[in-house]
């Protein structure tokens, strides 16, 4: 490594969180060709070393460097010969190119933007992604400009992450922690003077409304990702594109259900979802509660099992594909048998069943988490459910195979079991 890390734990951890939104998002694959647009800048220098480092997570990438040297500034030689230093630290090709004729008097951002981009398509070779470094930050002032001077619905769901071979990997941190990134290693970079003028409607935006702002309302970015990844959803311009979440809802007087059918991966919408549920079960739930959602998420992605308590009176169970929310009364009724459920079905058969079911449960008192397999030659129960922890213990020293609902679409999903009829008694 050609910069040593002074703080190890937070380098790694933006690192892996780079490498997790890359492969959740699918911006590129392990040995993709990228083109990288470097200015010289922190962003830009950043997103250069962060993507020099994902070797050390599987990455074996082809890294290759744009600069573009506007030529309205004394300064702008200074930069290209630094970004092609930098470059040559690194052991990564450097190619720069220099704009001619642009007038800082007449519409120059616009202008600079087209040549930038002209260029970056000349210099593509085939298959390489062109990679920029807006970050959070950037997408939030576009977005706050976009409302002052459009009424274009679409420029309210902010920078996109990715357009045609444009990707932007950045947009998962935001500048506060790129700036810690940058320190941590002290990579060296060059500060353009002209981010203080005002004349700029950007650095305006940035310097004028936001620092206006930005300490009175210190999760303004955490509040501002919830909400347009959900507006982008329900217009249908999310880069996953999906309109509705895989998971569902389903409520009783002190408890909401969220829950998937179907195992995957995609947790596209589901802090709505729990947003919604949190504000059923306390209608004084005020904002998002980014940090408590965030929590509850992760521990989803992480496959996490087991019981979190949230503010405001409310915990959460979580368990395989769902989420039990409990407003603070909330006791586990115990279980029992209920014999009108018994039923011999195939695996779409349950499926099907269990979703109409769960889709139905608003007028019941109980959810079906258990399902007590009678059938022979199948798997052993699964018994490390978040759920009613007494009667887990109970059901562990059955000698029976009872299983989750949910997980027991996971188990007979596998091939070896997909082709078996159950005999099965549905427990709540």
């Amino acid at each position: 490594m050609l910069f040593k890390s002074r703080n190890k734990v937070y380098t790694d951890r933006f690192i892996s969180h780079l490498s997790n939104f890359v492969s959740e998002y699918k911006l590129f694959d392990k040995n993709a060709s990228l083109l990288v647009t470097v200015s010289g800048g922190i962003d830009s220098i950043c997103i250069l070393y962060s993507l020099y480092l994902l070797k050390n997570y599987g990455y074996s990438n082809q890294l290759r460097v744009v600069h573009i040297n506007h030529g309205t500034r004394i300064e702008h030689d200074d930069e290209q010969r630094f970004v092609n230093e930098f470059c040559n630290y690194l052991g990564i090709e450097c190619n720069s190119f220099k704009i001619k004729d642009l007038d800082i008097n007449s519409n120059f951002e616009n202008k600079a933007r087209i040549a930038r981009y002209s260029i970056f398509e000349k210099v593509r070779r085939k298959n390489e992604k062109i990679v920029l470094a807006h970050h959070i930050d950037d997408s939030f002032e576009w977005t706050l400009l976009q409302s002052l001077r459009s009424s274009n619905i679409e420029g309210m769901v902010g920078i996109p992450l990715v357009n045609g071979n444009v990707i932007r990997p950045f947009m998962c941190v935001s500048k506060q922690q790129i700036h810690r990134f940058a320190a941590c290693f002290d990579l060296p970079f060059l500060e353009d003077p002209t981010n203080e003028e005002l004349r700029f409607e950007r650095n305006f935006i940035r310097n004028k409304i936001v620092e206006g702002f930005k300490d009175r309302y210190p999760q303004y970015l955490k509040h501002y990702v919830y909400r347009h990844n959900e507006f982008a959803r329900r217009i249908e311009l999310h880069f996953k594109n999906k309109s509705k979440s895989a998971f569902k809802l389903a409520f009783e007087p002190d408890s909401v259900l969220v829950y998937a059918i179907k195992s995957q991966q995609d947790f596209s919408g589901i802090e709505q979802l729990i947003l919604e549920a949190l504000k059923y079960l306390n209608p004084d739930t005020r904002g998002t509660i980014s940090k408590s959602i965030k929590q509850i998420v992760q521990g989803m992605k992480n496959n996490k099992y087991g019981p979190m308590t949230l503010t405001r009176g409310v915990k959460a169970y979580l368990d395989f594909n769902s989420i039990l929310l409990v407003r603070k009364k909330y006791t586990f009724k115990p279980v029992k048998q209920l014999p009108s459920f018994q039923q011999v079905l195939t695996y779409e058969e349950y499926q099907n069943h269990l979703e109409d079911y769960l889709g139905n449960t608003i007028n019941n008192d109980y959810f079906p988490f258990w399902v007590l397999v009678k059938s022979h030659n199948f798997s052993k129960g699964g018994f490390d459910s978040a759920f009613n922890p007494k009667q887990v213990e109970f059901m562990k020293n059955s000698g029976q195979n009872y299983f989750s609902a949910l997980k027991l679409l996971r188990e007979w999903s596998k091939k070896q079991h997909r082709h078996k009829k159950l005999k099965l008694h549905f427990l709540a």
